[in-house]
């Protein structure tokens, strides 16, 4: 073998070895964080979900979490911030999770996260297409008005305080 084939070879060797580097980062250890910008097929559907009562106030906030989640979990912390947020408002907006989980399971989860919500139902909301963690405003009829996908960045958590804190979107 010449030494031009041998640096072709070892050349070769070297970006096969980078190309499968970086399908390994991207499928591995990519970023967890996801934009919050409103999925607009999400925005305007009606929210079918047993044992939500939408019309109980002008806006709800519908947790879709699980306690298997990782994001879920690391979100914690901003959901005791909401929660915060929520009970120095005179008019609570309601705040509901929907969960994979059994009830009891995602009650105690979020009772050791000192994260205490006011209902807690089970379902998967699958028709939605969305996975966990996600917040969904929902309006007094029941559709979504803002989502919130994925763990959030900072400017995302203000936004959905933002909301909280004046009770509407």
């Amino acid at each position: 073998m010449t030494k031009l084939e041998t640096v072709t070879h070892v050349f070769i060797i070297g970006l096969c070895c980078l190309a499968g580097g970086l399908l390994i980062e991207q499928r591995f250890f990519s970023s967890p964080e996801t934009e919050t910008l409103t999925p607009l097929p999400l925005v305007g559907r009606e929210v079918n979900l047993p044992g939500a009562d939408w019309q109980a106030a002008p806006l709800s906030v519908l947790l879709q979490i699980s306690s298997t989640c990782r994001f879920c979990n690391e979100s914690m912390p901003f959901y005791k911030q909401l929660m915060a947020v929520r009970q120095a408002q005179s008019a609570k907006v309601p705040v509901i999770v929907a969960s994979a989980d059994a009830v009891a399971v995602m009650r105690k989860h979020l009772e050791d996260q000192q994260v205490i919500v006011d209902k807690v139902l089970h379902s998967r909301l699958e028709s939605f297409g969305t996975g966990t963690p996600t917040v969904y405003i929902v309006d007094s009829k029941g559709m979504v008005r803002r989502v919130f996908i994925g763990k959030l960045d900072s400017s995302g958590e203000k936004e959905l305080l933002s909301i909280v804190e004046r009770g509407k979107v």
